[in-house]
């Protein structure tokens, strides 16, 4: 784990991406999702985080860690600000969880990987992290999700029970959620709710459908019996 004091206020460094995750932020009085910074993984193993426009969004302040939007941050590790949003390894269900998730070879558990499977929430604040779906190798864009709302979707753990990897799901627009007009259920193939795409990855996956020539959502990981939130981890395919 880094320290603020192991952090460089810098210029961007002229150093190849390997990935980029998008730090999305909820106003807790408008419910509003705001894109307010983005981490970057550099080739060389540092981390760059700088924030976005969206900081200019009412009632949003700058991280204890990053305290000047105008800056550029560099560290040689992931910052302290992500680390925390990470499950430690020392604990027992570490092993299950990398499972849950889909991370079971040793090369894929890497902190950004987890951050974009997971969004890495805290029950302290309303931050999480998203793939940057702009990019795309070959004209396929690959990310991962877990399912949200489990729990609250009728008939959702019986439906899971019939679901297997590797099987075709669809989404479809639940208009008339109470909570957010915009909801997206995850369903299987033949229309069965599962649960919903989270709220907070809502804008950057439409943003990625309106520019696709076709999509495939596809699950990759179904673990019925697990917590609510791991239940469900859904892999989306996008050409653009």
């Amino acid at each position: 784990m880094t320290s603020s004091s192991s952090l460089r206020a810098t210029t961007a460094p002229a150093i190849d991406e390997k990935r980029r995750l998008f730090l999305i932020w909820q106003n807790p009085d408008t419910r509003q999702f705001v894109r307010v910074g983005v981490l970057i993984e550099l080739v060389d193993g540092r981390y760059v985080f700088e924030y976005t426009s969206g900081t200019s969004a009412e009632g949003f302040y700058p991280l204890v860690q990053f305290p000047d939007v105008s800056k550029t941050y560099v560290s040689e590790a992931l910052p302290a600000f992500f680390v925390n949003r990470l499950m430690s390894k020392r604990r027992a269900s570490y092993p299950a969880y990398l499972t849950a998730i889909g991370l079971d070879a040793p090369e894929l558990d890497t902190p950004m990987e987890l951050l974009a499977r997971t969004g890495g929430p805290r029950v302290t604040d309303t931050f999480h992290l998203v793939d940057d779906l702009s990019f795309h190798e070959n004209g396929v864009v690959v990310s991962r999700f877990l399912a949200s709302g489990v729990r609250h979707v009728e008939g959702a753990t019986d439906a899971l029970s019939r679901i297997r990897q590797g099987d075709r799901l669809q989404l479809r627009a639940d208009d008339t959620n109470p909570v957010n007009k915009r909801a997206q259920l995850v369903c299987g193939a033949t229309g069965e709710a599962l649960g919903y795409v989270p709220d907070w990855l809502l804008d950057d996956l439409h943003a990625l459908l309106e520019r696709a020539n076709e999509h495939c959502v596809i699950a990759e990981r179904v673990n019925p019996t697990a917590h609510p939130h791991l239940r469900l981890l859904c892999r989306i395919e996008a050409h653009v």
